[in-house]
């Protein structure tokens, strides 16, 4: 999904008619409200994209590393560490905040990384089942409780939460059916 999508999305939830109607791809030129409201939902949609790796889609990468001096630190991944998940050793290691302490030599890791921060142009990927109307349902969520539209906010708070339950069910998940009632 697009972020100039969601930007929409969102700003038609929330009836941002002046960002409903704005160009994204002359931002430039846009007045500085219209700037100010799309800065806004789009520091909203990174702060919920890393909420929803963190609680609720953890996003996973498997990376090899070389351990040189006793010592590996998570900084030097290839993504943004968030949470250690597992080794493959039978080696004795130890987690020191941020620094893998283990003899030397080659490992693969698996671990949890925070989304990159994305811009006006990226494409939002590696999600999962996440659609644009859950991601938006917190992004107005966000966009609320920042404005101070603490009502608001608890009505998309509850969308949110109820679209994150369904999005992170398995994909073969049963579903499951009451049988068919009849009423006299």
């Amino acid at each position: 999904m697009k972020v100039k999508d969601v930007i929409k999305q969102v700003a038609i939830f929330l009836g941002l008619t002046n960002v409903m109607n704005a160009n994204l791809d002359d931002f430039d030129n846009l007045d500085s409200q219209t700037k100010k409201d799309i800065n806004l939902i789009l520091s909203s949609i990174n702060e919920v994209l890393c909420d929803i790796a963190t609680d609720y889609l953890f996003l996973e990468y498997e990376e090899d590393i070389e351990v040189n001096g006793g010592s590996f630190s998570f900084s030097n991944l290839s993504k943004t560490f968030y949470k250690f998940e597992s080794i493959d050793t039978t080696k004795d290691y130890k987690i020191d905040f941020e620094t893998l302490i283990i003899e030397d030599g080659t490992y693969t890791i698996r671990y949890q990384y925070l989304p990159e921060i994305y811009e006006l142009a990226d494409t939002i990927s590696g999600f999962g089942r996440l659609t644009i109307y859950a991601l938006c349902y917190g992004v107005a969520e966000e966009f609320c409780l920042i404005s101070g539209n603490y009502a608001e906010s608890e009505m998309w708070h509850s969308k949110f939460e109820n679209a994150m339950l369904v999005a992170k069910k398995p994909e073969n998940a049963k579903v499951r059916t009451l049988k068919q009632r009849r009423w006299i």
